[in-house]
């Protein structure tokens, strides 16, 4: 038996400080990553909204998240259903802008009650 490894085996860390690793980084990626952000800082804001309940910018902060987290679960459904996969970079890019328009509407329409 050969001692060599196979190809599959090899496990690639991402050097973190490397600028064109990140440039390389495909937009799934990215969207995944945001979600992930997302959701560890509405755990935060929903915390910090309960220890301070009438803070406006603790409340806008946390729907500015909840909207980015929404539009990005949007996409995952819409992947899931049978979108092609040469729409990934159009749904990201066109959901992100949904998710911050709602946003402004929500914070210029006074929706929520801050």
């Amino acid at each position: 038996m050969e001692n060599t490894k196979n190809t599959d085996d090899i496990i690639r860390k991402r050097e973190l400080l490397s600028l064109s690793e990140w440039r390389s980084t495909q937009v799934g990626m990215w969207a995944w990553l945001i979600q992930r952000v997302s959701a560890l800082l509405i755990v935060l804001f929903v915390v910090l909204h309960l220890v301070y309940p009438y803070q406006v910018w603790i409340q806008s902060v946390m729907v500015f998240f909840v909207s980015m987290h929404a539009v990005l679960g949007l996409r995952v459904i819409l992947l899931d259903i049978g979108a092609r996969a040469a729409l990934h970079k159009l749904l990201f890019g066109s959901l992100m802008v949904l998710g911050i328009v709602l946003f402004v509407i929500v914070l210029k329409y006074r929706i929520l009650y801050f």
